[in-house]
């Protein structure tokens, strides 16, 4: 009967350890699983409440206005072509014939001299997708009805295209801006807008560039 009282007694007391043990590490587990909390709190970066208002959207940028329809193409593009360009000092090689083609036609050589700087930045070799050539950027068909055979040797090409463009000149009524779109986008295309210029990105842009460059070689 002794010998059975201290058996119970010794089991009684290793269960007793055994629970102290187990008490011992899970409180040791729970101080690291808090202490591991804190840190991540105190390393967290700031949250912004739910309720806290948020912050105001950026106003969207204004859309940029393209220019005016007609009639007011023509004034705005006058206004842009205030900015002065650099022409390219190429020129010089084709002076005296620009000069004699524009004395000839009463044109004056500095607007020639800017069709070219636009059209072609003054290489012969320069030929467009619709087949215009040279330094004027001449149609095969418009140098034949101008007179002129071999549009893209340099003489017959400055001959034709300040032919065309006195043409042009004269068909309405000596305003540059409007035989400049008539050089790019032809003179039906002028006329079919009644007389103004039309509203075609390409053609304005072509326009602006030409007056730029114009104004760069009259004050050189």
């Amino acid at each position: 009967m002794r010998r059975e009282c201290a058996i119970t007694s010794l089991i009684y007391k290793a269960c007793l350890k055994a629970s102290l043990v187990v008490m011992v590490v899970g409180l040791s587990t729970s101080i690291a699983h808090l202490e591991l909390k804190a840190r991540q709190a105190q390393n967290a970066p700031d949250q912004v409440s739910p309720l806290a208002p948020s912050a105001p959207e950026p106003e969207p940028l204004p859309v940029t206005v393209g220019l005016a329809p007609n009639p007011y193409l023509l004034d705005q593009v006058k206004d842009q072509t205030k900015q002065k360009p650099s022409f390219d000092q190429k020129s010089t090689r084709y002076d005296e014939m620009i000069q004699e083609a524009a004395r000839r036609h009463r044109i004056s050589p500095a607007l020639v001299k800017a069709v070219i700087q636009a059209e072609s930045k003054f290489d012969t070799r320069a030929v467009s997708a619709q087949g215009a050539v040279g330094l004027m950027q001449i149609l095969p068909s418009t140098a034949r009805s101008m007179g002129v055979s071999s549009p893209q040797e340099p003489y017959n090409n400055i001959t034709a295209g300040v032919r065309y463009l006195k043409m042009l000149l004269d068909e309405f009524g000596n305003d540059e801006y409007l035989a400049l779109a008539a050089y790019n986008c032809g003179p039906d295309t002028i006329k079919r807008y009644g007389g103004k210029m039309p509203p075609f990105s390409e053609t304005r842009s072509f326009v602006r560039q030409v007056m730029s460059y114009y104004q760069s070689h009259i004050e050189s």
